[in-house]
């Protein structure tokens, strides 16, 4: 099977490249030949597909003209199309169209798997007309959770007519997430072994991810235990507004990224995500499922992971997360528990062969 995976940009430390590489990784344990299409690579890989018109040449900027040659020719050469957030986004709403044009045209079985609807989110709710997300009910789209999967059934009906909705949540890599270098990674950034570190994974330009929440949370938290605590921000980018107002106030500052995700972890004390929306909230099940205390909301979703069986408490709950700072060993196994029962990678593959027989049964009307 030749699978294409097209997304706006890929290879990068954001929640969309890092679940499409899952999927990539996925298909290929099934055997099948994955190419990586998009606009704008992070990080490039042998065979990977340049498709101008997804991606904006200057930050801020429209994307250029579609190459519709390009996205006419990976349909025709392929046997499964992904579109992974690729028919989802404001950003590029012409490339998305051009997808969909050439995909029904080529009859190639399609998967949309939406993280973001464009009515979703302060920021992403620019969007006029009914062009994205893509719709189509001869194609399949995979929702990263109920909430959005109720939506689209209210908003498209024909899809729920046509059976072409599925929910499947994100998936980790349990065992990799829980075998990071902790001593080493506190060393590098300068944290002390008996000080509290605070990781809160997000992007400074996301308003939703609330950063002067996290630091009121990192400022309550000092002086609720009473020692030292140090804030990460895992973006080093410039900062400005109320950010870098909020940032000027963070205990013990620390700023940068690290290469393995299981380091983050393995460093953390905590992870706080007190986001206004997520798609899901990667950070939440992957924290715990590397044993690590996590603190999140009030973002919607967040409901239906401690639904799953998580523990989570959330932002303003500062004597109860100072309480399981220092004693809360049987919530963390427990939550790994959970993340190994419901959101565990190893079951990915099973789930994309499935996904992919439904696109090709709808290709086929």
């Amino acid at each position: 099977m030749r699978v294409c995976l097209v997304s706006h940009r890929l290879g990068g430390f954001d929640g969309v490249s890092v679940e499409a590489a899952k999927w990539v990784s996925g298909f290929r344990s099934l055997g099948a030949t994955v190419t990586r299409a998009a606009g704008h690579f992070a990080a490039d890989e042998p065979g990977d597909v340049l498709v101008r018109g997804m991606w904006a040449d200057r930050p801020g900027g429209a994307p250029p003209a579609v190459d519709h040659g390009t996205i006419r020719e990976l349909c025709r050469g392929h046997d499964l199309l992904v579109l992974d957030n690729a028919g989802s986004l404001w950003s590029a709403p012409d490339a998305s169209a051009a997808w969909q044009r050439h995909a029904l045209e080529a009859g190639i079985p399609t998967v949309l798997r939406h993280h973001d609807p464009a009515w979703q989110g302060p920021a992403l709710r620019r969007v006029e007309g009914d062009t994205v997300p893509l719709h189509h009910p001869a194609h399949l789209h995979v929702l990263i959770n109920e909430h959005t999967a109720r939506e689209f059934a209210g908003r498209w009906p024909e899809l729920a007519r046509a059976d072409a909705l599925r929910v499947l949540h994100n998936r980790v890599h349990v065992d990799a997430l829980s075998s990071g270098d902790r001593a080493g990674t506190r060393d590098r950034f300068g944290v002390r072994p008996a000080e509290t570190l605070i990781a809160h994974p997000a992007r400074v330009e996301s308003a939703n991810k609330n950063i002067p929440g996290a630091v009121r949370l990192a400022l309550d938290l000092e002086e609720e235990l009473g020692a030292p605590v140090r804030y990460w921000l895992t973006d080093d980018e410039p900062a400005g507004g109320e950010v870098a107002e909020a940032l000027a106030r963070a205990p013990g500052l620390v700023r940068g990224r690290v290469a393995e995700q299981a380091d983050l972890y393995a460093a953390a004390d905590l992870v706080v995500l007190p986001s206004t929306w997520e798609g899901w909230g990667l950070p939440v099940v992957e924290a715990a499922a590397a044993g690590r205390l996590v603190a999140a909301g009030p973002y919607p979703v967040l409901r239906e992971i401690r639904a799953a069986g998580l523990i989570v408490p959330g932002p303003d709950e500062v004597r109860r997360i100072a309480e399981l700072l220092t004693g809360g060993a049987e919530v963390r196994a427990a939550n790994r528990a959970v993340v190994r029962r419901r959101f565990d990678a190893q079951e990915l593959p099973q789930e994309l062969t499935a996904i992919a027989t439904r696109a090709r049964e709808l290709s086929r009307g």
